[in-house]
């Protein structure tokens, strides 16, 4: 029997759920499922919804599935399928919806990878880098880290010409730039991104623009859990590189003033350039790779 989890239920279920995924659900970002049998807490699945759009500029309703996980005397008996048809039932009437699942690949997910691959869901050709980075991370970034003053954004000399918080670009400007810089790649899978500029955190997220237009931008996302989700660090086609690496550079020095000690960004690297751009400015950060699985 699956059940939906409320605050009490949940405590049955906490031996099957790692705490970064508890952080989700008590501050009410996530949703829960858990599988009964005998009595028992047998099985848990974990999902959010949020904002997302394909390679074709479709906006979609993404069902993101953020933990799931049998016990391990029940499993092979059908408890993950059981948690996923429940799933499937209760988002079934909400329109224009994607199921997304990310599988860490560090740490051998195969068996995931292969039953998600059985339930319909295709799996992207290339894994997705993550890093996580630390307000500390950020006081340390590579060459601009001699002194407070040196990362301070007011005084940052090397800050970017034209830079705005997203809070000051009209939604229309916005929402033309986002879309433009999504056709300039290609790529065949959901991302969590919405072209609705009030999605995204206005404190965080920056854009530069050249001649009244956004050429480059970085998009954050504030979660509850007191994490920043970076979604989105681009630029238009012909837009100088050394741009977007000033824009990561004022951002981290942005959110070392400003942030408090424990916040921790999230970098979402789905392109070649971002990525590379974030090892330059982050040398001593390993990357987590993730594979993308998605079923419409």
């Amino acid at each position: 029997m699956v059940i939906k989890l409320d605050e009490k239920l949940a405590d049955n279920f906490l031996p099957l759920i790692p705490m970064e995924v508890r952080d989700y659900l008590e501050e009410e970002e996530a949703f829960c499922l858990g599988s009964v049998r005998d009595g028992t807490a047998v099985g848990v699945l974990v999902f959010s919804v949020c904002d997302g759009i394909h390679a074709s500029g479709t906006c979609v309703a993404m069902i993101e599935i953020r933990w799931i996980c049998t016990a391990e005397d029940y499993r092979r008996q059908g408890v993950a399928g059981e948690l996923m048809e429940t799933l499937t039932e209760i988002t079934e009437d909400i329109p224009d919806t994607v199921m997304v699942c990310d599988i860490p690949l560090e740490f051998g997910y195969d068996l995931a990878e292969d039953f998600f691959k059985s339930l319909g869901f295709e799996f992207v050709e290339n894994d997705i880098p993550v890093m996580e980075i630390t307000r500390e991370d950020c006081r340390t970034q590579s060459r601009y880290a001699d002194s407070e003053n040196a990362i301070n954004p007011e005084k940052f000399q090397n800050m970017p010409k034209g830079v705005v918080s997203i809070g000051e670009i009209p939604a229309v400007k916005f929402r033309r730039a986002i879309k433009k810089m999504l056709e300039d790649e290609n790529f065949r899978y959901y991302k969590n991104l919405s072209v609705e500029r009030d999605y995204y955190d206005k404190d965080t997220s920056f854009v530069i623009l050249n001649e009244n237009e956004i050429s480059s931008m970085v998009l954050f996302r504030r979660l509850k859990t007191n994490k920043l989700d970076m979604v989105m660090l681009d630029a238009m086609p012909g837009t100088d590189p050394r741009e977007m690496q000033k824009l990561l550079h004022y951002s981290a020095a942005h959110n070392y003033m400003e942030e408090p000690e424990n916040v921790v960004a999230r970098l979402t690297l789905w392109k070649d350039k971002s990525r590379n751009l974030a090892v330059y400015v982050f040398p001593h950060k390993e990357m987590i790779m993730t594979r993308r699985g998605y079923r419409r």
